[in-house]
């Protein structure tokens, strides 16, 4: 029964009525433990999207992007010294140690310093392999994904030359601003930015400590209302995203949207009714890493490479992954909403705490299994 079609439409997110989700909507907005399975934006609010204003990006419970920098600076030895194969598994003195081993940054004896190497398989041949794929979906595509992405490979690897701190987080980096000119994009058109401009008012001759006190924090975003707290977002010190160890794709399909045995009782609504009794929340701290997109730098660094290659912006194979493991916490939803022995609310109430403490428990086990694994990808398809 749970496969037949009246368990599929009850369950269909399209089926829902526009009143229902204006009760998810102010149940998200009054609940005191800040549950929430909701996407979120910027700007306008509406039916599907739940707005976070501009003054609350830094404290707002639901920001992601805010809640993945709190908790990589809680743990920054994850980032900066965390042990690395390449170093027979001892802590790493900084990335530029591992860069250097793994040939990503080479001695220029012309030049008398450090640069980024022009002869990896992540510049050369991987890279030119992507740019021909892209080529074939339109001209020209290919070329600019190239230029943008040598580009950036440069600017990130070459900063991290200059600095072994680089890429640490909480770092500044006090460079030039002259370093922050020609910035390649990571858009789908890979456009060439000039991040100068966010620094508008910082001489070029700048004295140093001036600008270590206005230098952009790295991963931090530009959003931020915490005086002295600028970043440059997405694509600073290299490009990242800040992963949902559980997705809200995964959570939808396998939780919410997952097969029932009798939809007309147990379904979208009445689960994600319990769901927001409770305090776990998908953009909480607990259910975020911070992931770099690219190859090179998940490979110094020894983590997941997030959908490297500007190749999608879903990873299906890793959001049904969960499916086995999201089933039995789906089912404490089911149980208090198919025969309760204690009062329906009091079920209902329960069982969020129930689900709440399990869904916490998972997130920090997918974790744990993300660093123990060390540098993989995470695809698209």
């Amino acid at each position: 029964m749970s496969s037949d079609k009246s368990s599929k439409a009850v369950n269909a997110p399209d089926s829902r009525h526009i009143d229902d989700r204006k009760v998810l909507t102010d149940l998200h907005n009054k609940a005191p433990g800040k549950p929430c399975f909701w996407k979120h934006g910027y700007g306008e609010s509406n039916d599907e999207c739940i707005a976070i204003p501009s003054a609350r990006y830094d404290t707002h419970p639901c920001h992601y992007r805010a809640n993945g920098i709190k908790r990589a600076e809680s743990e920054p030895h994850v980032y900066n010294t965390r042990p690395h194969p390449v170093l027979g598994g001892r802590a790493r003195k900084d990335n530029r140690e591992v860069a250097m081993l793994l040939g990503y940054i080479v001695l220029d004896i012309t030049r008398r310093k450090e640069t980024h190497s022009r002869t990896t398989p992540e510049f050369t041949h991987l890279a030119e392999d992507i740019a021909a794929h892209k080529e074939r979906s339109g001209a020209g595509k290919g070329m600019r994904f190239l230029d943008a992405y040598r580009g950036r490979y440069g600017k990130s690897l070459g900063w991290l030359a200059q600095d072994p701190h680089a890429w640490d987080v909480k770092h500044r980096m006090i460079l030039h601003p002259k370093d922050f000119r020609r910035v390649f994009g990571a858009t789908k058109d890979n456009e060439v930015k000039n991040y100068e401009s966010d620094f508008t008012g910082v001489s070029s001759e700048i004295r140093e400590d001036v600008w270590q006190r206005v230098a952009p924090v790295n991963f931090h975003i530009k959003e931020t209302n915490v005086p002295g707290g600028q970043g440059l977002g997405k694509w600073y010190p290299y490009e990242h995203d800040h992963h949902h160890m559980i997705p809200a794709s995964a959570f939808q399909e396998y939780v919410l949207n997952g097969p029932s045995s009798n939809p007309s009782e147990i379904n979208y609504m009445s689960r994600a009714r319990v769901v927001m009794q409770g305090s776990w929340n998908i953009h909480n701290q607990v259910n975020m890493i911070l992931l770099p997109n690219e190859v090179y730098p998940a490979r110094i660094l020894d983590l997941a490479a997030h959908i490297p290659w500007q190749m999608g912006a879903d990873h299906k194979p890793y959001s049904k992954s969960l499916e086995k493991k999201l089933e039995p916490i789906r089912k404490i939803l089911d149980d208090a909403l198919r025969n309760p022995s204690e009062q329906p609310h009091d079920a209902e109430e329960n069982a969020a705490t129930d689900f709440s403490r399990e869904m916490t428990d998972l997130c920090n086990e997918q974790r744990e299994e993300f660093l123990e694994k060390g540098f993989f990808v995470l695809e698209p398809k």
